[in-house]
């Protein structure tokens, strides 16, 4: 894909979420395996990246943070919630607490936007049947949208607006499902946060989902990968792990996606973030990885810096 023609974004701003380094030889993640958050920062910028995603270390304080962002000359870009109940197992209250820190931290970092994603874990429904609505539950939506609802209502007493991700493996998975929570709740509520990726993988049309809420997406996962990949693991069966260790994700460019055509339903005054995210390298260095990532979108999009 990488002849692709792309349009022109001007005021978008290029940032890498660095989560490829924390990819795991089984299909999944762990943030052990990523440099020491100063380096990390620092190899961003090293691979030609002028912002990063904003995610402060458990151990760090916000100043702490702040002051190794400003080392480096990374600008932040929204970060991600991740909220971990379906709206009725009783973990509602701490899922709130959680999500009104969070907004506390994207506000005094100065950023007024955040993803906000639900969470999947191994064995679970979606994740050993992905991208094909496992269990769909109307009630339990009701349930979710409700409790989307709350976490938006307490980000934004913070002054910070959620922005909907749905992510393969999760209760938020289909369009109808994405589609239905978009509609209950207004644009002042919450936004959408788009990847292209995970929504291409979980069939949605993505160009037309993007250009029929372009005026709520804040910043985008800009995510390549082989459909191919994934046609073949859901016909074999194939969990989630399985489908990404067999080469599912790509850098941008290097997969199967029109990304370009994608992002071209955004308008063309576009101000927010195209985000690369890889969850897993087809290039095995991570560094090699950054740098092919930020070459592509510096090439079609003005560069990767802020």
């Amino acid at each position: 894909m990488s002849g692709q023609s792309s349009p022109a974004l001007p005021a978008a701003r290029v940032a890498l979420n660095p989560i490829h380094w924390m990819a795991t030889d089984d299909g999944w993640l762990d943030p052990s395996l990523a440099p020491e958050r100063g380096k990390l920062l620092s190899l961003v910028r090293q691979a030609g990246f002028g912002s990063v995603m904003l995610e402060v270390p458990a151990d760090w304080s916000v100043e702490r943070y702040r002051d190794a962002v400003d080392e480096t000359g990374l600008t932040l870009a929204p970060g991600y919630f991740v909220c971990r109940s379906d709206g009725r197992d009783g973990t509602e209250a701490e899922v709130l607490d959680s999500a009104a820190k969070v907004a506390r931290i994207h506000a005094e970092l100065g950023l007024g936007d955040v993803g906000l994603g639900m969470g999947m874990k191994k064995g679970a429904p979606r994740v050993l049947r992905p991208a094909q609505g496992t269990e769909s539950d109307a009630v339990r939506l009701t349930a979710v949208t409700e409790l989307i609802r709350r976490i938006s209502e307490v980000m934004r007493a913070e002054g910070v607006r959620p922005a909907l991700h749905p992510h393969v493996g999760t209760w938020i998975e289909t369009e109808d499902e994405a589609r239905a929570v978009l509609d209950a709740l207004g644009p002042e509520e919450l936004g959408f946060l788009p990847d292209t990726g995970h929504l291409a993988w979980a069939g949605f049309d993505v160009r037309a989902v993007i250009a029929d809420h372009a005026e709520r997406v804040p910043f985008v996962h800009v995510k390549d990968c082989l459909l191919s990949v994934g046609e073949r693991g859901r016909g074999a069966g194939w969990d989630y792990q399985r489908t990404v260790v067999e080469g599912l994700w790509a850098e941008p460019g290097r997969g199967e996606l029109p990304l370009a055509d994608i992002l071209g339903a955004l308008p063309g005054d576009f101000a927010g973030w195209l985000m690369v995210e890889v969850d897993r390298p087809a290039i095995a260095d991570p560094l090699e990885c950054a740098i092919a990532s930020a070459e592509w979108m510096n090439a079609r999009y003005g560069g990767a810096t802020a």
